[in-house]
């Protein structure tokens, strides 16, 4: 019996294997969207209302901040949102790029892809911003993924400020979006962190262990309910004010990289310092909101 369960998981695999070489490598870096809407917005619907009636999730009113253990904000509520056309109200007008290893998961990388995700690479951020769409875009990455801290908020950004490059090159604004208790979703501790930097720094993959249930360790690499975050904590997402980057330029000068992305922190510590109190433990709020710029070495 088992070795028939073995097959057909095989077998299963295979067939994925087949349809992400024929069709889904193709659509991770299309601007076009892809699949119907109506089977989008249903599973993203279903996802969506497990997550509001497991977290204690409300809505608002979209560059995201943090990325979290599992950016479970974006797989769980903006996935729904995208997937229905927020907010220009239009099919194919708005998108979001991801790491391309999501693009490569089975099943995920479909439904991922049926709300409008995206490959992360330079192109293909780019071609969609050519198009007139509005992009979604986790800066910290994997990075921030790794540090995650239950008792701190700390963003990392990547040296280049590729996204925000790209923004001046096509003139776009940049909208900071914070997703306040993402960090609390899990517990975590210092030596959970470290083994994942460890597989981070070696092998470029994101968290592998971190605290299931009754603070018991587990892993994605087999999934259990224990994975599930903790049942009841506060999720909110709030959305700051536009940051203009002024006239479109092919190739910003470092120091106009920089000033902008000097406001652009600003514009996240200003959304902090007004939501964080209501949203986030006192312990957090008092240790306040790091911005880290990483070194090119």
């Amino acid at each position: 019996m088992l070795a028939g369960i073995a097959g057909l998981v095989v077998a299963a695999l295979s067939a994925w294997l087949v349809w992400y070489v024929l069709v889904l490598q193709k659509v991770a870096s299309s601007s076009l969207p892809w699949g119907p809407k109506w089977l989008a917005v249903a599973v993203s619907g279903a996802i969506f209302r497990f997550g509001k009636w497991y977290l204690r999730y409300s809505d608002n009113v979209m560059v995201w901040h943090p990325h979290g253990a599992f950016a479970i904000a974006a797989l769980c509520f903006t996935s729904h949102y995208w997937a229905d056309d927020f907010p220009t109200g239009r099919r194919g007008a708005q998108f979001v790029c991801v790491a391309s290893l999501l693009l490569r998961v089975p099943f995920l990388a479909d439904y991922l892809l049926l709300c409008h995700a995206r490959s992360q690479d330079r192109k293909t951020f780019s071609n969609l911003l050519q198009a007139g769409a509005t992009v979604a875009v986790q800066p910290g990455g994997l990075h921030e993924q790794v540090e995650t801290d239950d008792k701190k908020e700390r963003l990392y950004f990547p040296a280049n400020l590729g996204f925000i490059r790209l923004a001046i090159q096509h003139g776009v604004p940049l909208l900071p979006v914070y997703s306040f208790g993402e960090n609390q979703l899990f517990r975590t501790a210092e030596w959970v962190r470290k083994i994942n930097r460890f597989f981070y720094k070696n092998f470029k993959i994101g968290n592998l262990i971190m605290f299931g249930h009754g603070g018991i360790p587990t892993s994605p690499l087999l999934p259990t309910p224990l994975m599930m975050p903790v049942p009841g904590r506060r999720l909110h997402i709030q959305f700051g004010k536009p940051v203009d980057v002024g006239p479109k330029e092919e190739n910003p000068s470092e120091e106009r990289v920089l000033e902008v992305f000097k406001r652009y922190s600003a514009a996240l510590q200003e959304i902090f310092k007004e939501c964080a109190p209501k949203y986030l433990p006192k312990e957090v709020v008092e240790h306040g909101l790091e911005i880290h710029l990483r070194s090119k070495s």
